[in-house]
């Protein structure tokens, strides 16, 4: 059979296993990594022709990792303004053998097909490629049962489907020209990330779709601007990088300390002692929302001030005595209330999640200031 022959009966493949895969219901992911990995070990042994990654391939695999990290980080710190949301998921083994698993199949199955079939110089090949990413994208987030009707189908289209078909331009791209590995990267940290953070933030999903129709030609740019230009660019490339990751660092840093300067809705507060452990570890940061008058229950853990500084506590009891709301509060790893009581205008906001561990490099940075100033 003639390599070319071969080429056209695992492009078709690939497209009737996707295909497919959306009828098999909620296991549609399932079956969909399964077909995959099949078809992605069958195109490793019979296609002999592979492409030689350009020689910076492993700089752009990094620096892909790099910016889609700061995507996710930058998502989160909108947070802050568009509030948070308790994620459907949580990382569980259901969790893990039904999403994180199959989807991580597809992705590295599919961008490793992808990479061959794009050096083969085979039209039909590279569109039957780009096709069967497309659907493989939009099957990562979705599968038939999902689409209850019309509108579901709709919200699909614009959500996932365009922005997917742009994506897969994106992809295409650094495929041809650096291999299957930057593209992995990227793709595996973007879709996994909403499994692995057990809170969601509140943007509109029409917002976050803009914003992921315009990532991909930003990201194509800033590659192209990087590595494709004239050769008289080439020894400058790492200092660009470096540049760019530093503005990247400040623009984050300085939205850190807007938070931290309650600019927004919402506050955080790094947990430095064990008052509260269980609720909230030592090494915690804790998201609160900025109090705004309104009523305060029984069991509500809280940041007020006290003594001239922050605290966070459960509000254990309240009185009302001469017209005066008393807040009395404990620490939940404390033997003993508080001493005294507050009132709201000690409330500084109420408690809404937890960052397990994010607070430990400010509390080491703390004690090594503490250590050299003694």
């Amino acid at each position: 059979m003639s390599d070319k022959r071969i080429v056209h009966i695992i492009s078709l493949s690939t497209l009737a296993a996707l295909l497919i895969s959306f009828l098999f219901g909620d296991g549609g992911r399932i079956a969909a990594s399964v077909l995959m990995a099949v078809i992605c070990a069958v195109t490793v042994i019979l296609i002999k022709k592979r492409g030689i990654p350009n020689f910076v391939y492993t700089e752009v695999a990094m620096l892909m990792g790099v910016i889609s990290a700061v995507y996710v980080m930058l998502y989160y710190l909108t947070g802050f303004s568009f509030g948070f949301a308790k994620s459907h998921y949580g990382t569980t083994l259901e969790v893990i053998f039904k999403y994180v698993l199959p989807i991580a199949v597809i992705i590295v199955s599919t961008e490793l097909v992808r990479s061959i079939m794009r050096v083969q110089e085979n039209k039909l090949a590279d569109v039957l490629s780009y096709i069967s990413c497309v659907i493989a994208e939009v099957l990562v987030h979705y599968v038939l049962s999902d689409i209850l009707n019309f509108k579901k189908f709709m919200d699909i289209v614009a959500l996932v489907f365009l922005p997917a078909v742009i994506s897969n331009l994106l992809y295409h791209y650094i495929a041809k020209r650096y291999g299957a590995l930057p593209n992995i990267v990227y793709r595996l940290i973007l879709t996994l990330y909403p499994y692995v953070i057990s809170y969601a933030v509140g943007i509109p999903p029409s917002l976050l779709a803009f914003v992921n129709l315009l990532l991909p030609l930003a990201v194509y740019v800033f590659i192209d601007y990087l590595y494709e230009k004239k050769k008289k660019y080439a020894l400058a490339r790492v200092s660009k990088v470096s540049v760019v990751i530093t503005m990247v660092i400040v623009v984050c840093m300085t939205l850190l300390v807007m938070l931290v300067s309650n600019v927004f809705r919402f506050g955080a507060y790094v947990i430095a002692t064990e008052s509260m452990t269980g609720e909230l570890n030592k090494g915690d940061v804790a998201i609160y929302e900025q109090y705004d008058g309104r009523k305060i229950e029984e069991g509500q853990v809280i940041v007020f001030n006290k003594y001239n500084n922050k605290v966070i506590h459960r509000v254990v009891d309240i009185k009302n005595i001469n017209g005066q709301t008393r807040y009395y509060t404990k620490g939940d790893a404390n033997g003993e209330m508080d001493l005294g009581y507050i009132t709201e205008g000690d409330v500084v906001g109420l408690v809404e999640l937890k960052l397990p561990y994010f607070g430990y490099p400010t509390l080491w940075l703390r004690e090594l200031v503490q250590s050299n100033l003694k």
